[in-house]
């Protein structure tokens, strides 16, 4: 008997999983600005007739919360409107000043937006590092301005020297104009110890109006105001010789007896003159000598 032999060849497959470990991508470095604090409104009070000028400076807190270090220059931009602060009451816009005292740069947005300084010094923030950015804001006008509030909003774009942008904060620009006034004289009187003498010359009974005007200066409506030593006479030292007169500013009578007083309205700024008028009574067989009276004139905004 012949065995016959069968050989059975088992493979066997082996499933292997190969599991390796890449090299891990460099994470990019970068700086991230964040404007931490500052007020929303920069605001300016300027009283055309106790300033030549209004200027102030504006803080910008500002912190890198990235992991590099940050160049950070400033721009500013109108995104749209007119250049200038818009009055509530309507009229010319008042041009206005920006400047970037950290970076020595004029960032005045004349033409919607500020010019690209490339001379700025930009402030440098390491990482957490915080640091402000100081503004000087600033009116000049060469008009006297009509009471009120005048703003623009801008919008300070925060960014690296090539333009990149990092951070934006918008800011209400304002400049309040109060309610004011001044007056004064012109013409022909001269002035003694601070007080104004107006020379009448030889009193005779009759309307005459004087070479002086009081002129008066304001942002708004006023009122003025005249009152009488002797009630509306002229009167001859400390005796009880007088000459009745009366005043008039302009076309206004004043009551001298009372105290007179001009009012007018106004939500603009006006320069008015009122020349002066007087109405000497009856002179003959008065006393002869010198006669006077003391008028105090008072401005008042309304």
């Amino acid at each position: 008997m012949t065995r016959v032999r069968t050989a059975v060849l088992m493979t066997a497959a082996v499933a292997a999983t190969l599991i390796g470990a890449a090299p891990a991508l460099a994470q990019s470095r970068d700086c991230q600005i964040q404007i931490d604090s500052g007020a929303q409104q920069w605001t300016l009070r300027y009283d055309p007739f106790e300033q030549d000028a209004a200027v102030q400076q504006f803080d910008l807190a500002v912190v890198n919360t990235g992991d590099a270090a940050c160049n950070v220059v400033s721009r500013v931009e109108l995104r749209g409107e007119t250049f200038g602060l818009s009055p509530q009451a309507g009229g010319p816009r008042l041009i206005y000043n920006l400047v970037d005292e950290s970076a020595g740069a004029d960032v005045t947005p004349r033409s919607g937006q500020s010019a690209r300084n490339v001379g700025a010094r930009p402030i440098r923030l390491s990482p957490g590092e915080r640091g402000l950015m100081r503004f000087s804001f600033a009116v000049f006008p060469s008009d006297t301005l009509s009471a009120g509030l005048y703003s623009q909003t801008a919008f300070i774009d925060l960014q690296k020297p090539n333009g990149e942008p990092l951070a934006e904060k918008p800011i209400t620009l304002s400049v309040e104009v109060p309610s004011a006034a001044v007056m004064g004289l012109k013409g022909e009187f001269r002035r003694t110890g601070g007080a104004a003498t107006i020379d009448l010359g030889e009193l005779t009974q009759g309307v005459r109006q004087l070479r002086t005007t009081l002129y008066v200066l304001s942002t708004a409506g006023y009122s003025v105001s005249v009152s009488s030593e002797n009630r509306g006479r002229l009167r001859q030292g400390a005796s009880e010789w007088y000459v009745p007169y009366a005043l008039a500013l302009g076309d206004r009578d004043m009551d001298l007896g009372r105290g007179g007083r001009l009012d007018v309205v106004s939500r603009r700024a006006r320069l008015d003159d009122y020349p002066l008028t007087i109405s000497v009574g009856p002179t003959a067989g008065k006393r002869a000598g010198d006669y006077s009276d003391i008028l105090t004139f008072t401005v008042a905004a309304l």
